[in-house]
């Protein structure tokens, strides 16, 4: 490691996340303590992110996964922005857990301390370690989680951090962004079992990625903060613009000089303030390094107006004298979720509160009903219009002097949960494949559905067909009983417990041969999906005793003696109980069987006389050129000369270069032999030239019998060295 790399901890923690580099610039941006460089990655539009497979003790279902995909959806999702991570699912990959190296930038569960991060004790519930070049640019950033420590959760148990929730956050930190002075936003620097809310990006988070990772122009506000009193100018402002409907939008701290800039921002109206970073966030939240000056209170500035793209300069910002009044603890759940269309009951920590003080919410539309103020506390009623848009809004307190403190970003509006009432399929393969339909109540656009470790996105692989309906079709999924869960975009959710299984249900595509002797002996090679160790296939209800498991898709059964006609029910059942069926039936006739085939190969022009030999060939017989061994299907049929029932004779099809399996079937009953790779079609050799000469030996008629004769020992000797063949092929 060379002196210019250096090591940055940013942590999600119960009570405090600690953030140990750089001065803050700009107020969600990490930089180098050194240069003052804000952090970034130089490739944002591939940072490698891998999961590792053993996940959490506490998610033993593996839903650690689809938590996780859902956190880093989050980040990619925002338009117009370059960065993007990218997961990595190669097996090899997500068994590491070699964290250190800068091979891998892994999302890992340590669950014994073995990173060192997490004593006995430490109140820290994620870290990301963060390498970085003294310019600024990140080399290595990991996700870690302490299981050592704490209880997470995919399924809000009581007392266990979200998964989804604390990933988002830090996956902030891996992209380079620092702690928010917004109590609502994601990478809000406090977590709580209760709070799932972090899930979704806040616009502070949004317009971080157009300032750090643009793709085309934004608007850009400058000015300076200084004190009304005195004109001097204030260190570590936090700088706030809402939007032309109130809503909290962006933000920056002021630098060393007073002076902000707010970046990434849109063509619109902008309502600045500035608000000292006291509480619930401090300057400790940051990144040291960062003056942070808090005497004086949050004060309302211009309303700006920007362009598609450009600075504009607000010149000076002038904040009143301080005041002993705040609004907001650590110690408060943040956000306060408001369901729009309903009333929601809150209550919130401070000082000052007094019965001369007013609430209200920058959002004109969001009422505030005061129930009792309590100097250090007040509770409040908080009611949402049914058209209020998902984000987030502040709460102004006012008292009698006319002091304000503004607490940016603490409410935030979100649908009702999503309600999943019914699925109409509860049991499909683990193949995927099974169309789902999702009744239930409160599906919004852009909704997800989460089954097992795979996310279903509205418009990719799921649709939101109306507010009470999702279809989707299932993927290949371990198999095992799992919740089926609607996330509306804002986080929350809602699930059926145990609503759908994936399980391994045998199928079958092709049996063949679909005939055999009532004798038993005829070899029949299932081909499907699904099948495993201990499968059992019966042929009218009895159990065939000599079953081969080829792989997962491949059956070999020798027939057990059965009674001659059918079609009989042919079936396959795993250990779980799940069958599949097709037919077979019964002649009482005993099978073909195919013993060689002289010459073994042809012109691909075709036309070549070819002698099959073996055994039960009757008027019935068809052969076959390039039909598949084990399933019997394609090929090319041709003429046959039934010689005798242990010889026939044809004249080989044109067909394209290469080896052929070779099928000889009874037409009228459906049985069937094969030999794999039984005959070649080659090109035909260049005709010679020159003056050479030679002798014409005259010859008869060919004679299909003689010629057979003739090549008897050569034709067994090859058909022996083909069944050689064709028996390590089978069991393979």
């Amino acid at each position: 490691m060379t002196s210019a790399r250096r090591l940055g901890l940013f942590a999600g923690a119960l009570v405090a996340c600690a953030a140990m580099l750089g001065v803050a610039f700009a107020h969600v941006r990490l930089t180098s303590s050194s240069t003052g460089s804000g952090l970034k990655w130089n490739s944002p539009g591939k940072i490698g992110i891998t999961i590792n497979s053993t996940g959490s003790d506490d998610a033993p279902d593996g839903s650690h996964v689809a938590a996780l995909r859902n956190a880093i959806a989050a980040w990619n999702d925002v338009p117009n922005s370059k960065a993007t991570l990218v997961e990595k699912t190669d097996p090899d990959e997500m068994a590491r857990t070699d964290w250190e190296s800068d091979g891998v930038h892994l999302i890992w569960f340590d669950e014994d301390d073995d990173s060192g991060y997490f004593p006995l004790g430490s109140g820290v519930v994620a870290i990301t370690p963060v390498w970085f070049q003294s310019d600024g640019e990140i080399v290595d950033a990991d996700v870690l989680f302490n299981g050592y420590g704490f209880d997470f959760t995919t399924e809000d148990v009581g007392g266990a951090f979200d998964i989804q929730d604390v990933a988002t956050h830090e996956l902030g930190h891996l992209l380079g962004f620092d702690h928010s002075g917004w109590a609502g936003a994601t990478m809000y620097p406090y977590v709580s079992p209760a709070v799932i809310e972090h899930r979704s990006l806040s616009e502070d988070e949004v317009h971080a990625l157009h300032h750090v990772y643009p793709v085309g122009g934004f608007a850009s506000i400058t000015g300076t903060v200084r004190r009304t009193s005195d004109s001097t100018r204030v260190l570590g402002a936090h700088v706030v613009a809402r939007d032309a409907n109130g809503r909290t939008a962006a933000s920056a701290l002021s630098n060393s000089n007073g002076d902000f800039t707010l970046r990434g921002l849109s063509a619109g109206d902008w309502t600045l303030y500035a608000t000292p970073l006291d509480y619930p966030v401090s300057g400790w939240n940051l990144s040291s390094g960062q003056t942070v000056q808090t005497d004086f209170q949050s004060t309302l500035g211009p309303t700006v107006t920007t362009q598609a793209s450009g600075a504009v300069d607000v010149g000076n910002l002038y904040v009143g004298a301080n005041a002993v009044l705040s609004l907001g603890r650590n110690n408060d759940h943040f956000p306060l979720r408001i369901v729009r269309g309903t009333t929601d009951a809150y209550f919130l920590r401070g000082a000052g509160l007094d019965s001369l003080c007013t609430l209200e919410c920058s959002d004109p539309s969001i009422t505030i009903q005061v129930v009792s103020w309590m100097n250090t506390l007040v509770a409040f009623d908080v009611t949402a219009p049914l058209g209020a848009e998902r984000g987030h809004a502040d709460l102004i307190v006012t008292n009698s002097l006319g002091d304000v403190s503004i607490l940016p970003a603490a409410l935030e509006v979100t649908p009702p949960d999503p309600v999943v009432t019914s699925v109409s399929v509860a049991l499909g393969s683990d193949l995927g494949g099974t169309t789902l339909t999702l009744d239930g109540a409160n599906f919004e656009p852009g909704a997800r559905v989460v089954v097992g470790e795979h996310v279903y996105v509205d418009g990719v692989d799921a649709t939101v067909v109306d507010d009470s309906t999702i279809t989707l079709t299932t993927t290949a999924t371990v198999p095992g009983l799992y919740d089926v869960v609607v996330l509306d975009p804002s986080g929350v959710e809602g699930r059926l417990d145990d609503g759908f299984e994936f399980a391994a249900i045998p199928t079958i595509a092709t049996v063949f041969p679909s005939a055999g002797s009532d004798l038993g002996g005829t070899p029949v090679t299932i081909r499907g999906a699904s099948f495993e160790v201990g499968t059992l296939v019966r042929i009218d209800g009895v159990t065939q005793t000599n079953v081969t498991l080829v792989d997962s898709d491949e059956l070999v059964v020798i027939t057990e003696p059965g009674s001659a006609g059918g079609p009989y029910t042919l079936e396959v059942e795993n250990t779980s109980g799940h069958v599949a069926t097709s037919v077979f039936a019964y002649a009482a006739t005993p099978d073909p069987m195919l013993v060689g085939v002289a010459p073994a190969s042809a012109s691909t022009a075709g036309g070549d006389p070819v002698t099959i030999s073996g055994a039960n060939f009757g008027v019935d017989t068809e052969v076959w050129f390039g039909a598949d061994a084990a399933t019997g299907a394609g090929g090319v049929s041709v003429d046959v000369t039934l010689v005798d029932a242990n010889t026939l004779v044809v004249r080989a099809p044109a067909h394209a270069a290469g080896l052929v399996d070779l099928v000889v079937r009874d037409g009228a009953t459906g049985q069937a032999t094969a030999l794999a790779g039984a005959f070649e079609f080659a090109e035909p050799e260049p005709s010679g030239g020159g003056g050479g000469c030679a002798t014409v030996t005259p010859h008869g008629p060919f004679e299909p019998r003689s010629a057979a004769e003739g090549l008897a020992p050569l034709v067994l000797a090859f058909a022996l060295v083909r069944l050689a063949r064709s028996r390590r092929f089978a069991l393979r």
